[in-house]
């Protein structure tokens, strides 16, 4: 039986914000998409997002790999401006909350983010606890950033299940007994929950 259910942030909760910046960012100073996916994906982006520079720092390097001048504060913009709650996750997480499940988070992010869409949307406040692998100072698919969320939590692997949109990042969760779910859109999420046994249906309130 699952007791305790585990999300990823970007792409799961909040739509992708990494990949709306990168197209964004490609188009506007006519760069080549996988250079600009490169420096948000790879060991800069890593680099920041275990929190070993600064926001200033990983955009003044990203900037130097472009070969642009633009401002940090403008391009930091367009990168968390594309996260917007989806709305399915959001009512079924409120859902599942109300019916005594355990919500843990497991993201790749910085504080600066985490800062911006917390002032913004106050989304913690469904979750009872989570892993940011900006505080544990690695990323997924490290397998280390899911011990840390099965430590969060009593219940056993295999009592938990954990979300992600890239199928990848789902592997090791299965190594340490985890179920897992490949998010594509808050109906096939519920769906596989419903599967699971998994109770997402809103309470009624008594009159």
């Amino acid at each position: 039986m699952i007791k305790t259910i585990i999300f990823d942030l970007g792409g799961v909760y909040f739509t992708d914000g990494t990949q709306r910046a990168i197209n964004i960012i490609s188009e506007k100073y006519k760069l080549d998409k996988n250079i600009v996916a490169d420096v948000f994906k790879g060991e800069i982006g890593t680099k920041y997002r275990k929190s070993q520079i600064s926001n200033d720092e990983f955009w003044n390097l990203a900037k130097q790999v472009f070969g642009i001048t633009a401002k940090n504060e403008e391009l930091n913009e367009i990168w968390l401006s594309g996260y917007v709650p989806i709305e399915g996750t959001v009512q079924t997480i409120q859902n599942l909350k109300a019916n005594g499940y355990e919500l843990l988070f497991l993201s790749d992010n910085v504080q600066d983010r985490v800062d911006y869409l917390t002032a913004r949307y106050d989304f913690l406040d469904y979750f009872k606890d989570g892993v940011f692998s900006h505080l544990v100072g690695t990323r997924k698919p490290d397998i280390k950033m899911y011990q840390y969320a099965l430590d969060k939590t009593k219940n056993k692997p295999e009592e938990c299940v954990y979300i992600d949109d890239k199928e990848n990042l789902l592997l090791p969760a299965q190594e340490l007994g985890m179920k897992t779910i490949h998010f594509k859109n808050a109906e096939y999420l519920n769906n596989k929950l419903i599967e699971l046994g998994v109770d997402i249906k809103a309470k009624e309130l008594n009159d």
